[in-house]
């Protein structure tokens, strides 16, 4: 057995010594040079993964706490803004009479308005799938999808005995049909204002997907990640794993220990290393101010196993580290000390045997030519690194003007050091934006990038130009160009604000004069270094007033916020409505004339809020205007015209998109609805019947009246109403005497007159609707 091994390692050995056959020195050699690479690269990678580490748990824990700052704000005004809808619905004028209404279960025409009213807040809120109302004292439920139905054959009966459960105003929670259906619903007790029992209630319901999306989207990316949205109570709201209550039961964050341990700590918001049902987790969580608790969770081992790679590159490293050493002294020994090898061989050669020529060939040359390349290869090697220096420092500023604010100072020295930027000095920020390029039809919006490109390209070349400025040329999100430009300290504010006009007016000039870009630039306050990135958003804003002085071409931040604001401003109301009408009557050339009123009005306000404001407000009566006439106006769109309202950044903008894009299809879809809308014809013939109570209109008048037959009329009029147009008809006289008998002395007779009814008519229209006579109706109102 010993004879073996011995056997095996001499003849290891002896294969060793013939793949390197040198002399014993230049073995030693071999394996000291594999040696001194190893032990360096395991020191340093030992080192480099504990700073590593550090600070990729460091950073791990900033980026989840500002995802969850991210999703707190994008999903807790999803839920106000809902939240805020069920208030209008609730306290609008509809509603209240409906609940304040005796007759609202045959008032078809109040029914109406309040599907148009759902119909009109669905538009307006996307995310609402389903919008209920009930009212308590008729037992009628009213839905978006089912129209209306009587409680106890409503498919959500459960649903609306829980509603009315409990004594929340306004909450959200899982109802038992529809969270079964993966519904989350908000609730709202009517009357909003009201105590004791309650008289109806208001239902908005929401897919949980369309919300766990939210949380799922807002992740920092993490497989195990679980983002969770606790209400007030402590109870379950939304959890990114799956639905909240796949069996129909609701679940309390106290069964969980890490969302118990949050909840009872009272704090707002922290992030801790808490214990779990499955070992140690990172919990991170932020209290909105409508009190639900946004907690978002990772385990330790998913931490840890997103720094694993950190290990097994080190471990590669060395391999191939030792795997190159052994082969570079192996290269080494037969290629670089071969000479040598052989000058000692010749000497030898001679002790022995006396002289004899040399060795054919220069060796010491081929070192000395081995060097040369060495030397060629490490002078291309700084090319390229230079080369590359400008996109490094271009990636720098970027960063630099995004999130200035929150670098340390070291880090800011250390980066300016690196990228030979000077710290001293004042440094100002210039932006420049290309106008309405998509409208010239030259560039599609994809193509931002291009016109980026070719404005950086003018603007470098403009500042190489100019000897007495000095600065970066950078582009943000291939949006933006952007020019930080750098003064001397003692330069007074004016020197810098004249150096500036000039610089700026040149970009706007060359623009315009050799690519045909209209552009303006906005400029920010100087500063230094560190305040570049508050420079850059006052630059940014400075260029949000080029909605009211689209006149202007170089935009300064200090003048904008030194411009005296009117401290009264009136919607123009008016005008408004001018444009209204004349849009529904097929007349742009006043509609036009109207929107410059009204721009003119609004830019008055000095305010680029508020002009955007009246621009939406303007948006939103035109379309509540064509839905009024027409329901129906969202769908034939399939477009979001508010998100096209946005991208809209000037005056002049805004008004071609309203007379070259929003009027047009207005008035395109108002001529659709107005010949071929089956409900405006009911509604109008029911308007008719409503403003002329005193007479008896038959259905061939009231088809004269809206130009279609007397049967298609009558086969509209049941499709709509549920009723025919004879007991449409019948039951408003009724309702009518009704409130006569209520409210007056009238005798019968005179009451049917007053309704155009005989006596005999209104009285079987009383038996059959309210099945007793007139006289028997006045009675039982005053016994």
């Amino acid at each position: 057995m010993k004879d073996n091994i011995q056997r095996k390692l001499r003849k290891t050995k002896s294969f060793m010594l013939r793949c390197f056959s040198v002399n014993g020195y230049l073995q030693r050699l071999i394996w000291m040079g594999c040696i001194s690479v190893v032990i360096p690269v395991v020191l340093a990678g030992s080192a480099y993964y504990h700073f590593s580490m550090i600070k990729l748990t460091e950073q791990f824990q900033e980026n989840n706490m500002a995802s969850l700052r991210l999703l707190k704000d994008r999903v807790e005004g999803i839920l106000t803004n809902i939240e805020h809808e069920s208030l209008q619905l609730a306290s609008g004028p509809l509603i209240r009479t409906a609940l304040e209404k005796e007759d609202y279960a045959t008032d078809y025409l109040l029914q109406q308005e309040l599907l148009q009213l759902f119909q009109l807040s669905k538009n307006t809120n996307s995310i609402i799938e389903e919008m209920i109302f009930y009212d308590a004292r008729t037992e009628l439920v009213l839905s978006h999808y089912y129209g209306l139905a009587r409680l106890k054959d409503f498919y959500g009966k459960r649903d609306i005995d829980a509603a009315l459960a409990g004594d929340q105003g306004g909450h959200w929670t899982y109802l038992p049909d529809s969270g079964r259906a993966g519904y989350i619903s908000y609730v709202r007790r009517l009357p909003v204002m009201g105590l004791g029992k309650p008289r109806g209630a208001v239902i908005l319901q929401i897919k949980e997907s369309a919300l766990r999306n939210q949380l799922n989207s807002y992740s920092v990316g993490l497989e195990k990640q679980t983002l969770t949205i606790l209400d007030a109570d402590h109870k379950v709201l939304l959890d990114s794993s799956g639905p909240v209550r796949p069996a129909g039961v609701s679940r309390s964050a106290l069964s969980d220990p890490v969302l118990r341990q949050i909840a009872a700590s009272g704090e707002r918001s922290g992030q801790y290393m808490l214990k779990g049902a499955e070992g140690k987790e990172l919990a991170a969580f932020n209290e909105s101010s409508m009190g639900r608790m946004y907690i978002s969770r990772l385990p330790e081992q998913e931490m840890i196993g997103q720094l694993a790679w950190i290990k097994v590159l080190i471990l590669l490293s060395v391999s191939v580290f030792v795997l190159v050493g052994i082969l570079l002294t192996w290269f080494s020994s037969r290629l670089a000390y071969n000479p040598i090898q052989q000058l000692l061989r010749y000497g030898e050669h001679l002790r022995r045997n006396g002289a004899e020529s040399p060795p054919a060939g220069n060796e010491i040359e081929y070192i000395r030519s081995s060097l040369s390349y060495l030397n060629e290869q490490a002078e291309s090697l700084n090319s390229y690194i230079r080369r590359m220096q400008p996109d490094l420092r271009d990636r720098f500023l970027q960063r630099l003007l995004l999130s200035g604010t929150s670098w340390s100072r070291s880090t800011l020295e250390e980066g300016c050091a690196k990228y030979e930027i000077p710290l001293s000095g004042q440094f100002l920020v210039l932006v420049v934006k290309v106008e309405n390029m998509v409208r010239k039809k030259r560039f599609l919006p994809s193509e931002g990038p291009v016109i980026v490109f070719a404005v950086k390209n003018v603007m470098s070349e403009l500042l190489d130009q100019s000897g007495s400025l000095d600065g970066y040329i950078v582009d943000i999100d291939d949006r933006d160009s952007v020019a930080l430009l750098r003064f001397d300290a003692e330069l007074s504010a004016r020197e810098i604000r004249q150096h500036v006009s000039r610089y700026a007016e040149e970009i706007h000039k060359s623009l315009e004069r050799f690519l045909s870009f209209p552009a303006a630039v906005g400029v920010g306050r100087p500063g230094g270094l560190a305040a570049a990135a508050e420079s850059f958003r006052e630059a940014q804003l400075a260029l949000q007033y080029r909605l009211f002085l689209d006149t202007e071409d170089v935009l300064f931040y200090e003048d904008m916020i030194s411009i005296e604001r009117n401290p009264v401003f009136i919607y123009p109301r008016e005008k408004e409505s001018g444009i209204v009408e004349a849009l529904w009557h097929g007349e742009p050339e006043r509609a036009e004339a109207e929107l410059h009123e009204f721009s003119r009005i609004a830019r008055s306000s000095d305010s680029y809020d508020i002009m955007m404001q009246c621009y939406h407000v303007l948006l939103s009566a035109i379309i509540q205007s064509v839905e009024d006439k027409g329901p129906g106006f969202r769908e034939m769109l399939k477009v979001n015209l508010f998100d096209q309202l946005k991208e809209n950044q000037t005056s002049r903008e805004l008004h071609d998109w309203f007379i070259g894009a929003l009027f047009p299809l207005v008035q395109e879809i108002g001529s659709e609805i107005r010949s071929k809308s089956s409900r405006l014809i009911v509604q109008r013939v029911c308007s008719y019947i409503t403003s002329h109570p005193h007479c008896t209109p038959t259905l061939t008048e009231c088809a004269e009246i809206v130009e279609v037959s007397p049967s298609y009329l009558s086969r509209l009029f049941k499709k709509e109403t549920g009723t025919s147009f004879i007991e449409y008809l019948m039951n408003f006289k009724v309702q009518q005497a009704k409130q006569l008998l209520k409210d007056t002395d009238y005798t019968i007779n005179e009451i049917a007159e007053k309704v155009g009814y005989s006596e005999r008519n209104l009285n079987r229209a009383f038996q059959r609707f309210v099945n007793m006579s007139p006289n028997q109706f006045r009675k039982s109102l005053r016994s």
